[in-house]
């Protein structure tokens, strides 16, 4: 499977995926280059990257936009790692900083690409449809968000449900946890947010 990180300017500290490939998002360029991370491509119009733009230039293939344009310099990325034909698109550093940014890249995982996963050090988003899924216990809270009427069991957790129908308004299943080392998520019908998260610092 090939995978490529999109990096944002407020990523931290990166993850190293082995085998995977790694993007700079304007000055997310800037964060790969401090920890010595290759890119395959830097994009965006590179006003938070300020006087630094020439420097990045050297480093890697830049594709440089517009200030003025329609489009995030995220939803821009996501379109050139989609023409690179990735099979998996992680956006790395999204879920912090200003809320509007914030905002836009959950719209661009529920509305336009479910295949998403959105990260930050603390925290990891994508969409799960219908379907039985293991995962592994990497973070401390396992959290679910219905984004419509759905039927799900859990199994390996605190707070286990069995075929429990869910709806939008409902918030009860945030803050589970994985008793285990991994759990048994059944998505019987529908569609869910889900949220791993960390209190701390470290995965």
């Amino acid at each position: 499977m090939s995978v490529i990180l999109l990096i944002s300017p407020l990523a931290k500290k990166i993850p190293l995926i082995e085998g995977a490939d790694y993007a700079g998002v304007d000055a997310g360029a800037l964060r790969c280059m401090e920890q010595g991370i290759s890119m395959v491509f830097a994009l965006g119009d590179f006003d938070t990257a300020k006087g630094t733009y020439s420097s990045i230039e050297k480093e890697v293939v830049c594709y440089r936009l517009p200030t003025r344009k329609d489009e995030t310099d995220m939803e821009s990325a996501v379109y050139e790692a989609i023409e690179r034909n990735y099979d998996q698109i992680i956006l790395y550093g999204v879920l912090q900083g200003r809320f509007d940014h914030t905002m836009a890249n959950l719209y661009l995982l529920l509305h336009r690409f479910p295949f998403l996963i959105l990260m930050d050090e603390n925290n990891r988003v994508r969409v799960l449809s219908k379907g039985t899924y293991i995962f592994q216990k990497e973070y401390t809270y396992l959290s679910f968000l219905a984004l419509e009427k759905s039927c799900m069991s859990e199994e390996g957790v605190s707070y286990p449900l069995d075929h429990k129908q869910i709806d939008t308004s409902d918030i009860f299943t945030v803050s589970n946890e994985i008793i285990g080392t991994q759990a048994v998520i059944t998505l019987h019908e529908g569609r869910v947010l889900m949220i791993e998260a960390n209190d701390n610092e470290s995965l």
